[in-house]
């Protein structure tokens, strides 16, 4: 037989093929994530606990269900959901079920309760009273963390409640105080309080005024009415007033309508605008803007990427990734990207685009001498090369800033997160992500102790962090062979310095470590046989930090202390099942951090098919929409007049408290994969300023009103104007609106309309 003698390139591709091709070859499921449950011999100590009480062996009872408190805090164990849907399933830390456990002694075995306070009480107490001496939140928190049942834990819940309302925290304020009005039966399933001896009428006064501050309202009024009907004869003080609270509070709801509104900041710190992902633009962008200014940005395909392999990808562009999201502080606009083998920032001003300063680093080891390197080319960059190196993977990259006062932070280098097993184990430092911390103050030099690395090959980090106060904290992902570990870290700032060898390309400065705190372990598309590039970004408000891990679960974290204080799982979904209703775009969902509104939390998982809202201080659910609804939409823009809009192909306006889908733009809804696209197709990242929504498409920018119209024919999308972008040669793209000019992120520049 002949020979034919292939060139080794070739052989090489030849070999690869079958085994890409038999990745999906059948439907990828995607199993349930692995938790860190509570272990056999400590679910028997609880089971043993219940055989005491049932024996009235109340000392014993008591020291078993302490026992696990103490021994396995972190571990996590399944509660009872309020509204069950199947898949969906809470877990709390065992240290806050235990709490739970003892709570419910009050109707279960009120001697044991008297038992177990006998030994807190006093301890709980000095707790309380330094705590409220000293307005100290975490001396107060203890007192609920580690002795909620005690004599104490009402009045620590109460004065908890009234520091987060001065603060301004209302949502905060009213988990606090929600908690004390429960009942015994509630104890044992969602952490109520079981026999306050505080007067239920300064409880629910709190809870209405807390409604009245932050400017619900319509809820405000609600609670009033109730509040008439069962409390209308208490009185006390309230916002420096005495009397009777119904007419207090009556009179600040009468005098609330008139009041204006806080004044909303027109810097863009961070991704959806704030660390809650739900800011609104102060003011609506210019009705007639001309062009500042255009600023050309290197162009990101997403040829080899095996999710859009055939697809069209939900409100983006194949050939021209719409992945760059701008901040901006004051009149300095940050810009992330790649281009000719660096990851670069540059610093633009707002009004006139001219650059202020730019900072690069190598993206990775250069592994040609310098001279055989091809020259860099003059002018603009034209195409970025984050993909360079990827044959075939799974997710694309995304460039994101976040700003906090005069520090900078972004993730830079390669955009693999989980990456496969023959290249970590080629990795060295200089070749993976890494944290660069940048001073505006200083033409954006590095802030000490930066850049930050991951401590070995298995490491990597996701998105860009947030920052709060001495903190910065992001999303670690750690490699588990065909699955993925998440976990949550801070950082404390500044950072530690080092001294690093710059010839050493495997130096891994990294940093003043907080805390770290492992969330899952779940399978992911690439199943440990290809590069994956991901981006999550965490949520901060109301000291907690919420992340939406696209794996399977949802969590909240501590801030102060990266303690878990709930975890939930939701349904995940199969790719490519066969399932021809099944139009599988959930799986583009790439920058859908959760979204903080009030006491919700807005979900767009990118493995499941659901969008759902969970109570943000017990992981409840709250709604979900029903399977399929909305799938294609990657975008939680923000929640305007109590309406969430959620954009993909489609622009949704849904009832942000009840998760009712109120219309649709354009109107036809998705039906099938095999459905045609809208006409016109969402082409970007929306944004909401003043009282609209502002939706781009490939050729427009239609802007509608928050909320819809209430017609004979249901809710209908009211069109204030459109932005014609086909006459200036532009196409959508991510917007921002700040400063009274509108910034459009397309995939090859960043251009800026105003007066």
């Amino acid at each position: 037989m002949p020979k034919h003698n292939l060139p080794l390139p070739l052989i090489l591709l030849v070999l690869a093929m079958p085994a890409a091709a038999q990745i999906f070859e059948r439907p990828t499921a995607l199993p349930p994530a692995d938790l860190e449950l509570l272990d056999a011999a400590s679910a028997a100590h609880l089971e043993s606990a219940k055989r005491f009480l049932a024996e009235s062996q109340w000392d014993e009872g008591v020291e078993s269900i302490r026992r696990v408190m103490e021994a396995d805090a972190g571990k996590l164990v399944r509660v009872e959901m309020s509204l069950p849907v199947a898949g969906f399933e809470r877990y709390v830390p065992a240290s806050e079920y235990c709490q739970w456990r003892l709570a419910a002694l009050a109707d279960e075995a009120p001697p044991a309760l008297a038992h177990y306070r006998q030994l807190v009480d006093s301890l709980a107490e000095g707790w309380l009273k330094q705590g409220i001496a000293e307005r100290s939140e975490p001396l107060l928190s203890r007192v609920v963390s580690q002795a909620f049942a005690s004599r104490s834990g009402d009045d620590a819940l109460l004065a908890l409640g009234d520091l987060a309302l001065v603060r301004g925290d209302h949502a905060t304020a009213r988990a606090h105080w929600r908690r004390i009005l429960g009942s015994k039966a509630a104890a044992k399933t969602v952490g109520q309080y079981p026999d306050t001896d505080l007067t239920p009428g300064d409880v629910a006064a709190r809870l209405v005024l807390a409604s009245i501050l932050e400017g619900s309202l319509g809820r405000a009024k609600a609670e009033l009415d109730q509040f008439r009907q069962r409390h209308a004869e208490s009185q006390g003080t309230l916002a420096g007033q005495s009397g009777q609270y119904f007419d207090l509070l009556a009179a600040q709801l009468a005098a609330a309508a008139t009041w204006q509104p806080a004044k909303n900041s027109a810097d863009w710190l961070t991704f959806a605008g704030n660390p809650r992902r739900d800011k609104i633009a102060p003011a609506a962008a210019p009705p007639a803007g001309q062009l500042l200014w255009s600023f050309a940005l290197p162009k990101l395909t997403s040829d080899r990427e095996i999710v859009g392999a055939g697809r069209l990808r939900a409100a983006d562009d194949m050939k021209g990734l719409l992945s760059y999201f701008p901040v901006v502080a004051g009149q300095t606009v940050l810009i992330r990207g790649d281009a000719r083998q660096k990851s670069y920032v540059v610093a633009l001003d707002l009004r006139s685009g001219h650059e202020s300063w730019r900072v690069d680093y190598p993206r990775g080891v250069l592994r040609q001498p310098a001279a055989e390197l091809p020259a860099e080319p003059d002018g603009p960059f034209q195409l970025s090369d984050a993909h360079a190196d990827l044959v075939r993977h799974v997710g694309v990259a995304r460039f994101t800033a976040t700003v906090s006062g005069h520090k900078a932070i972004v993730r830079m280098g390669s955009p693999i997160t989980a990456p496969s097993p023959r290249r970590m184990n080629q990795w060295l430092s200089k070749d993976q992500g890494f944290l660069l911390g940048l001073d505006l103050a200083t033409q954006g030099k590095p802030l000490e102790g930066f850049p930050i690395r991951p401590e070995s090959s298995a490491w990597s980090f996701e998105g860009t962090p947030i920052l709060d106060g001495g903190a910065a904290y992001v999303v670690m992902r750690r490699g588990d062979g065909a699955r993925s570990q998440l976990y949550v870290a801070a950082f404390d700032l500044p950072s530690t310095a080092m001294l690093i060898d710059d010839e050493d390309d495997n130096a891994r400065p990294t940093g003043r470590l907080k805390w770290r705190t492992r969330i899952c372990s779940a399978a992911t598309l690439g199943g440990g046989d290809l590069d994956e590039v991901s981006h999550l970004l965490l949520t901060l408000a109301g000291g907690k930090l919420y992340l939406n891990t696209s794996a399977g679960v949802v969590a909240a974290l501590a801030a102060e202390d990266g303690r878990v204080q709930w975890v939930v799982k939701y349904p995940r979904s199969a790719f490519r099942s066969g399932n021809p209703d099944a139009g599988e775009q959930q799986f583009f969902r790439d920058l859908t951090p959760c979204l903080a509104w009030k006491d919700l939390l807005i979900v767009a998982p990118g493995d499941s098919d659901r969008l759902f809202a969970l109570v943000a201080a017990t992981g409840e659910l709250a709604w979900t929409l029903p399977p399929g609804a909305a799938a294609d939409a990657v975008h939680l823009l923000g929640i305007g007049q109590d309406t969430l809009l959620v954009s993909g192909d489609w622009l949704y306006w849904i009832d942000a408290q009840s998760g009712r889908l109120w219309c649709q733009f354009p109107s036809a809804g998705p039906i099938g994969a095999g459905q045609a696209a809208p006409s016109p197709r969402g082409l970007g990242r929306g944004v909401l300023g003043g009282s609209h929504v502002y939706f781009p498409t490939r050729e427009t920018i239609y802007v509608f009103d928050q909320r819809p119209a209430a017609t004979d024919f249901g809710s209908q999308p009211r069109l204030v104007r459109q932005i014609p972008l086909a006459p200036r040669g532009l196409t959508g793209g991510n917007l921002l609106i700040s400063g009274g000019v509108l910034l459009i992120a397309t995939g090859d520049r960043l251009v800026a309309f105003g007066e």
